[in-house]
């Protein structure tokens, strides 16, 4: 069986958030969850806040690789507000993230709105590309 050669990251971080706080409750409900999934939660949720800056910081990438970062990371982002919704049983109709163009020489905001109209077709969307599904996760905060 072939060794996995790939070197894992570590991040400590220690959250003491006072009573009666917005965090502290996001603290009590992480804390309830099997230690696994408290922490891939965590973790997709950092990647999808941070994902742009860690790439502006560490490889000073161009322009079109930021933008990618961050359509990325706003994509991420925008599915799982949408599998949140979805989960709480809110109103499933939602405006999808607005794509950007390069208009003279900045970016400019496309305003598209769509209404999802099929259910199964939203539970069924990938959340990270072959990694999770909308419906598991929407189980999770179920």
């Amino acid at each position: 069986m072939p060794k996995n050669n790939r070197v894992r990251k570590s991040l400590s971080l220690r959250l003491q958030p006072y009573e009666g706080t917005p965090l502290a409750e996001v603290a009590d409900y992480l804390n309830s969850l099997d230690r696994e999934e408290a922490t891939r939660k965590i973790g997709e949720i950092l990647v999808m806040a941070f994902l742009p800056y860690a790439r502006l910081e560490a490889n000073k990438p161009t322009s079109s690789k930021l933008n990618s970062a961050f359509l990325i990371a706003r994509d991420m982002a925008d599915k799982h507000f949408g599998v949140m919704a979805l989960a709480l049983g809110l109103d499933a109709v939602y405006a999808v993230s607005t794509p950007l163009t390069l208009a003279g020489g900045g970016l400019k905001p496309e305003v598209v709105e769509e209404e999802v109209s099929d259910e199964t077709e939203r539970r069924d969307s990938s959340l990270i590309e072959g990694k999770v599904t909308a419906t598991e996760i929407g189980q999770l905060f179920g």
